[in-house]
C-alpha cells in the first residue's frame, strides 16, 4: 500500500486545488486560442488584424449589402416582370415577396434562443450558404421553363387584330388550356421556395449577429455599429433596384433567342425583362462573404472587458432568473424566457410599433417601383432606377441619422423610444404625397365611348363584337388622345409596317365604313397617349423625406429592444421581435398592399378564361386607398411607441451605477470566472 505524504495530510485539498489550477491554466490557453481568427486549425498571425469588432461589422455590412440587394431590391423590382411572365395578380406576387418571411418565422426565435449559447459566427456563415442556395433556386424557373409567349399585331400574324367571325379567344388554341397553369405552378413554387431559403439563411445574422455586435462593443457604440449594418442593407436595396431595373431592359429570353428578332421594346406593356440575372449576381456575392464570416471566434478578445464595464438598463432593472449561470442552455428554459419577454410591457409595445412600421416598409418596398410606373406612365427600368436613387439617401441616410442621434445625445432607453415616436408622427404628416399622379388617358370602352358609338359600354362593343378580341395581350394604340386596348378592340382588320412604323386599316370602331382606310381620317399611334409628367419629381422628393423619417427608427428601435431586456435575453428578444414583426408586419404587408392595388384594377389579363395580371389601374382611386392605409398605420405606430415610453420603468439608480456583478459576469464562461478567482 502506497504511503501518504504527511504534508499532504496536513493540508487537505491541496492536490485538488493544484489540479484545478493546472486545468484553469490549460483552459485559459484554450480560451486564448479560441479567440483567434481563422478556420479550424488555420489561424495565422497575419489574419489576426481581422479579429476585432470593427472588421466584423465590415463583413456584416458586406453580407447585409447582398441580403438587401437580393431580398428587398432585386426581388421587389422584378416582381412586375414576374407578374407578366407568369400571369400573376399583385396579391400573388406580393406572396412571393412575403415568402421570405416564412423561413425566417420558423428560424428566428429558435436561432435567437439556442444560438446565444453557441458559436455565432459559424451559424451566421451557414446561413450565408443557405442564402446562396436560395438565389440559385429562385432563378431556376427561367432555365427550366418554356420561352416567353406574347401577342402582338404584325403583318404575318393575326394576334391582336380583328378576325371577323372568329370563335377563338387570343392564342388559347396554340397554348393549350391545361399546359400553361401547370407550367406556371411549377415556376411559382420555385420562386416561393427560393425566397423561403433566403429568409432562413438571413435569420442568424439578424438575431445572433446583432447580439454578437452588442456583446463585443461598448454600449454607446451598439446603435452606431448596427446603424452601419442597416445602412449597408439599405445601400444594397438601392443598388438592387438599379441593377434589377437595368437587367429588365434586356429581354427575358436573351440567352435563348436573338434579341434583334423580338419586336417588343421596354416601353411595351407586354415586355418582360431578364429578371433572372441579378439573383445570380447575388449568388456570387454570398459565396465571397461566407469564408471571412466563418473565421471569427465565438467571442472577440474584447468580450470580457466590455461585459465588465457594462451597466444594466433592462426594464425594472432586469430579472434574477436570467442571471443564473445555466439559464438558456436547455429547452426547458425556453417557455420561461419567452414568458419574461411577453410580460415586459415596454418590449411588447416596441414590438407592436415595429410590426406596424414593417407593414408599411414591406408593402412600399415591394411595390414602390410599380407605383411609380403605374402612377406616372414610365417603364419599370426607369422606375427601378429612380427607386434605387431614392433608397440610398432615404433608407441609408435615415438609419445613419437615427444611430447618430442616439450617440450624439447619449439617449437612454426612454429617450430612444420617444425619438422613434416623433419620427413616426412626422412621417404621418406627409401622407398626402401618395395622392400625386399623372392624369389618366381616356380609355375607349371604359370611360370614353368608341367613335362610332354614343356611350361607353365596355371593351367589347357592337363595333368589335365579331372580332374575337381578348385581353391576353395589351397592345395600346392612341387615337385622338383616347387609348384603345389593342388594334383588335379598335376593329382593325389589317396592318402594314413600313420602316418599323405600323399603319392600321379597316378599323370598324373608328369609322362606320368598314372598308375605308381610317388613316386618311385619324392618326393612330402605338402606345399610350401621354407620358410622364412633372408630378413624378414632387412625388420622388416627398417619398425621400418619408423614407428618411421611416428608416430613422430602425437602428434606434433595435437598440431600445436590447436595452429594455436582460442581457441573456438579447438574442431571443430580437428573435421573438423578428418573429412577431414578420408575422404581423412584413409577411402580410406586401399581400395587403398588393390586394389594395388589385382592388383598383380596371382591366385584367384573361387567357383562356384564366385571370392573370392587371393591365390598367384607376390611378386616383389607387392613390386615395394607399394614402389611407399609410396614414392609419403611421398613427398606430406613433401611439404604440408613445405608450412604450410611458410604461417603461428604468432600473433603480444604484443598479445602473453598478458594474455588472451578476448577469454580465455569468455571460463569461465558468472557466474564465474560476481563473479570475485563482
Amino acid at each position: 500500500m502506497e504511503e501518504q505524504d504527511p504534508f499532504l495530510e496536513q493540508v487537505p485539498g491541496t492536490v485538488a486545488e493544484m489540479e484545478d489550477t493546472r486545468e484553469g491554466e490549460i483552459k485559459k490557453q484554450e480560451d486564448v486560442a479560441d479567440e483567434k481568427y481563422g478556420c479550424l486549425a488555420f489561424k495565422p498571425s497575419c489574419l489576426q488584424c481581422m479579429n476585432n469588432i470593427r472588421c466584423h461589422v465590415i463583413w456584416q455590412c458586406v453580407f447585409n449589402f447582398f441580403e438587401g440587394f437580393i431580398v428587398n431590391g432585386v426581388i421587389n423590382v422584378v416582381l412586375v416582370a414576374l407578374e407578366k411572365r407568369y400571369s400573376l395578380p399583385s396579391s400573388k406576387s406580393g406572396l412571393i415577396a412575403s415568402s421570405n418571411d416564412f423561413g425566417s418565422i420558423i428560424c428566428s426565435v429558435l436561432v435567437g434562443y439556442f444560438g446565444e449559447q453557441r458559436h455565432k459566427p459559424r451559424l451566421i456563415g451557414t446561413g450565408v450558404l443557405i442564402m446562396a442556395a436560395g438565389c440559385l433556386v429562385f432563378s431556376l424557373p427561367h432555365f427550366i421553363g418554356n420561352n416567353y409567349h406574347y401577342t402582338l399585331s404584325t403583318e404575318n400574324a393575326t394576334e391582336n387584330t380583328c378576325k371577323i367571325g372568329s370563335n377563338t379567344t387570343g392564342s388559347c388554341g396554340s397554348l393549350g388550356v391545361d399546359y400553361v397553369p401547370e407550367s406556371y405552378t411549377m415556376s411559382y413554387a420555385l420562386l416561393m421556395i427560393g425566397n423561403i431559403l433566403l429568409g432562413i439563411g438571413a435569420s442568424p445574422m439578424f438575431t445572433i449577429g446583432l447580439s454578437y455586435i452588442d456583446e463585443n462593443c461598448k454600449a454607446k457604440l451598439t446603435a452606431f455599429y448596427i446603424s452601419w449594418t442597416f445602412c449597408a442593407a439599405a445601400v444594397g436595396v438601392a443598388i438592387g433596384y438599379v441593377v434589377g431595373g437595368q437587367t429588365l431592359s434586356l429581354f427575358v429570353d436573351i440567352n435563348k433567342v436573338d434579341p434583334a428578332s423580338v419586336p417588343l421594346t421596354p416601353m411595351d406593356p407586354q415586355w418582360v425583362g431578364a429578371w433572372w440575372i441579378a439573383p445570380l449576381i447575388a449568388l456570387l456575392g454570398f459565396l465571397v462573404v461566407v469564408m471571412p464570416l466563418y473565421g471569427y471566434p465565438r467571442r472577440l478578445p474584447s468580450y470580457t472587458e466590455v461585459q465588465i464595464q457594462r451597466a444594466v438598463e433592462a426594464h425594472g432593472g432586469g430579472d434574477e432568473i436570467t442571471a443564473q449561470a445555466n439559464f438558456g442552455k436547455s429547452w426547458k428554459d425556453f417557455p420561461r424566457s419567452v414568458w419574461l419577454l411577453v410580460t415586459n410591457p415596454t418590449y411588447v409595445f416596441i414590438c407592436c410599433g415595429a410590426a406596424v412600421e414593417a407593414l408599411i416598409i414591406g408593402g412600399m418596398a415591394t411595390f414602390g417601383a410599380k407605383l411609380i410606373q403605374e402612377k406616372f406612365n414610365v417603364d419599370i427600368t426607369w422606375a427601378g432606377t429612380v427607386m434605387g436613387i431614392i433608397t440610398i439617401p432615404g433608407s441609408g441616410g435615415g438609419m445613419l441619422l437615427g444611430g447618430y442621434l442616439v450617440k450624439k445625445f447619449q439617449l437612454k432607453c426612454r429617450g430612444i423610444i420617444r425619438m422613434c415616436a416623433g419620427f413616426m408622427l412626422a412621417a404621418f404628416c406627409f401622407g398626402p404625397f401618395l395622392l400625386a399622379h399623372c392624369s389618366s388617358d381616356p380609355f375607349a370602352g371604359l370611360d370614353h365611348a368608341y367613335i362610332v358609338e354614343k356611350s361607353a359600354s365596355g371593351l367589347v362593343s357592337s363595333c368589335n363584337l365579331d372580332c374575337g378580341c381578348s385581353t391576353e395581350g395589351f397592345e395600346p394604340v392612341c387615337v385622338q388622345d383616347v387609348v384603345y386596348f389593342s388594334p383588335c378592340h379598335a376593329g382593325c382588320l389589317s396592318i402594314d409596317t413600313q420602316n418599323g412604323v405600323k399603319d392600321y386599316f379597316n378599323c370598324s370602331c373608328l369609322t362606320s365604313t368598314t372598308m375605308t382606310n381610317y388613316t386618311s381620317d385619324y392618326s393612330m399611334t402605338p402606345g399610350l397617349c401621354s407620358g410622364r409628367c412633372a408630378w413624378v419629381w414632387v412625388f420622388c422628393v416627398l417619398f425621400l423625406v418619408v423614407m428618411i423619417l421611416t428608416f430613422a427608427t430602425m437602428s434606434p428601435g433595435v437598440t431600445a429592444l436590447f436595452r429594455c431586456v436582460p442581457d441573456k435575453q438579447r438574442s431571443v428578444g430580437i428573435g421573438v421581435n423578428l418573429l412577431f414583426v414578420r408575422l404581423v408586419g412584413t409577411t402580410p404587408g406586401p399581400i395587403l398592399l398588393g390586394a389594395i392595388i388589385d382592388s383598383t384594377c380596371t382591366i385584367w389579363q384573361d387567357t383562356c378564361g384564366t385571370q392573370g395580371s392587371c393591365w390598367v389601374y384607376d390611378k386616383s382611386t389607387m392613390g386615395i386607398r394607399i394614402m389611407l392605409w399609410f396614414m392609419v398605420l403611421k398613427m398606430c405606430g406613433f401611439l404604440l411607441f408613445l405608450i412604450a415610453s410611458i410604461v417603461y420603468k428604468p432600473p433603480p439608480k444604484e443598479s445602473t451605477d453598478q458594474t455588472v456583478k451578476v448577469s454580465h459576469v455569468s455571460n463569461i464562461s465558468n472557466e474564465q470566472a474560476t481563473f479570475t478567482k485563482l
